[in-house]
């Protein structure tokens, strides 16, 4: 009787675990910044290209130099070339 048991036991605790009951591991990535977020705009920066672009504001962000672009999908679609450099 023991064994039948344990047996039943093991197989409630599996299946409670393959329904995701119990303890879970966070495997999701976080999100990206609030697209009306963005950063502070420095004095230097070209002008805005435009309030909206594919539908999402168009933010200010400093990396690769400082780029005008938007957040669509967790990534960031840069709009503008690098001010300093003029290039990419």
């Amino acid at each position: 009787m023991k064994p039948a048991l344990s047996a039943v036991a093991v197989a409630v605790v599996l299946t409670a675990a393959a329904l995701g009951l119990g303890a879970s591991v966070a495997s999701a990535q976080p999100p990206p910044p609030s697209p009306a977020q963005g950063e502070p705009v420095p004095a230097w920066a070209p002008p805005k290209p435009a309030e909206f672009w594919a539908g999402q504001p168009v933010v200010w962000t400093s990396a690769w130099g400082g780029r005008w672009g938007v957040w669509i999908n967790g990534g960031f679609i840069t709009l503008s070339s690098n001010p300093v450099t003029n290039g990419g």
